[in-house]
């Protein structure tokens, strides 16, 4: 079987290919990426056949060409998508909230392949993502310590997955997670202190920028966490200047993205003093700034300066 997964959560997006590999027992995992090869080289392994039949899954990331970002027509890749090696897993993968349905390649590989979306956390779900999580593991976790995780890491993806983690392995022995356990080991995360770094950003207030960034860095919060809250917050207000521009008020919009009024009401506040191409360049710069923390070709810290002060 063949997918196309797309969607802004990468963290159940990997998980998802993980699961395929344990549960078809691929043994050869093979990974592309879209803009640095040819796509005759990965339709040529994908359909290279094993002498003794093993699977295989191949992936191709940064599958742009499903999006409104560029367009790719090829013949043999069609072709293959018709008729696929049946020992190779071909997955296409795109971080992006939508794919471009009026392109002939998607419509094809809508009635071809198996198309999964991984939408993003927020308030509505992270309960249940939550309890989950620890159910897979088997263990044991009251409510009051689901919200207490809630409160302190505000329904960020990367943040929720890593510092689940530490409490999993914090009480491996025990398999049970109480409240003391949850105040003591998770990063409590100031959902105000970045929302006020944001209003900063927006206003480009140098001074307030690293005033408070001193005082997250102080809070021990790591400057990827902050990347991705900053990223999380202007996604936000970008989403809200959207729907409040088609006429929605804060509750429609509110209930439309999951999230609580209140953000709501600061994000139309905060997006009256600030551009929508302004929005979508400090995202493009994130985005940035995130890739060069994660690939390691900047120190993380400097990293977060350097795109404040470019501002």
């Amino acid at each position: 079987m063949n997918y196309v997964l797309y969607g802004e959560n990468e963290t159940e997006l990997e998980k998802f290919i993980d699961k395929i590999i344990k549960e078809e027992n691929i043994e050869n995992k093979v990974t592309y990426n879209y803009k640095e090869c040819e796509i005759e080289d990965v339709l040529e392994e994908c359909s290279y056949l094993d002498l003794f039949g093993s699977k295989k899954i191949v992936i191709l990331n940064d599958c742009e060409f499903l999006t409104t970002k560029s367009t790719l027509e090829n013949k043999a890749l069609e072709n293959y998508i018709e008729n696929p090696n049946e020992n190779t897993t071909l997955i296409f993968k795109i971080i992006a909230e939508k794919l471009d349905e009026r392109k002939k390649l998607v419509k094809l590989l809508k009635s071809k392949v198996t198309i999964k979306e991984f939408k993003p956390l927020d308030e509505s779900n992270t309960t249940t993502y939550i309890k989950k999580y620890f159910e897979n593991l088997e263990f044991e976790i009251d409510m009051n310590s689901v919200k207490e995780i809630e409160e302190r890491l505000k329904s960020n993806t990367k943040v929720i997955d890593r510092e689940l983690e530490k409490l999993y392995l914090y009480r491996i022995n025990e398999k049970h997670i109480s409240l003391d356990d949850v105040k003591n080991v998770i990063t409590k995360y100031s959902e105000n202190n970045i929302f006020e770094l944001v209003e900063a950003v927006v206003k480009n207030d140098k001074q307030k920028i690293f005033t408070l960034y001193k005082e997250l860095i102080e809070e021990k919060e790591e400057p990827a966490v902050i990347v991705s809250l900053l990223a999380g917050q202007f996604r936000l207000l970008y989403q809200v200047n959207i729907l409040a521009e088609q006429g929605m008020d804060s509750t429609k919009i509110a209930s439309k993205l999951g999230v609580h009024p209140y953000r709501v009401t600061l994000a139309i506040k905060a997006s009256h003093n600030i551009e929508e191409k302004k929005m979508l360049n400090i995202l493009e710069s994130l985005a940035n700034v995130d890739k060069s923390i994660k690939l390691g070709l900047t120190d993380k810290t400097k990293a977060l300066e350097t795109f404040f002060l470019e501002l």
